[in-house]
């Protein structure tokens, strides 16, 4: 389960919700605000090759995404997958290369240049030098409540708890071209070994 806030054209909105990911091809998003007091949900589902985006606004269908839109959610499947770490070493999939050292938050990361192979796109990951956890990512893709435009997504991981002695980011805060988009506040983490394939349900 999250809590968080993101701001959308110029409005701060609270929000709830609940992610659930299963890797390599599997994830959904559910996330629950209110606009002038009409109820806002956005969901997305990817269930490998088949994808679902859409927002409704009390209860009327506003948006059933882009073409941008999902190649945006096939960017953020390919770099939760390589969050992981040990799947960058498939060569099939990632081509690595070293991007040297930046500070992050005033420590010393070590930067990862990863380029998906398969959707032809780069990204980084940052390295914690003395923690050796992944602390940040960094890629060019679509703004949101904006048009769309190109952006510098920046994601920040912070508040790590141990949960079944793997060290979890519990905080996540996003950055559009250096102005914050949004806090992501992760309440309830489940590490499971299999989750039911209905919570990745595509088609309505």
């Amino acid at each position: 389960n999250i809590t968080g806030s993101m701001s959308v054209t110029g409005m701060d909105l609270e929000f709830t919700g609940k992610i659930a990911s299963q890797y390599p091809d599997r994830f959904s998003l559910e996330m629950n605000s209110e606009i002038m007091g009409q109820k806002l949900v956005v969901q997305q589902v990817v269930k490998g090759d088949k994808m679902k985006s859409k927002v409704t606004l009390a209860g009327t269908v506003v948006s059933t995404g882009s073409a941008e839109e999902k190649e945006e959610m096939k960017m953020n499947m390919a770099m939760q997958e390589a969050e992981a770490l040990l799947p960058l070493l498939d060569k099939k999939k990632f081509k690595l290369s070293s991007g040297g050292e930046e500070d992050v938050d005033g420590k010393k990361a070590s930067v990862i240049n990863v380029t998906a192979i398969a959707l032809k796109r780069d990204f980084k990951i940052f390295i914690d030098k003395k923690s050796n956890l992944l602390v940040k990512t960094a890629h060019r893709g679509q703004g949101a409540g904006d048009g769309g435009a190109e952006v510098l997504v920046e994601s920040y991981h912070t508040e790590f708890k141990k949960i079944n002695d793997v060290q979890v980011a519990t905080k996540l805060v996003v950055k559009h071209d250096d102005k914050k988009f949004m806090t992501v506040n992760v309440s309830d983490y489940e590490m499971l070994e299999k989750i039911d394939d209905k919570e990745f349900t595509v088609d309505d």
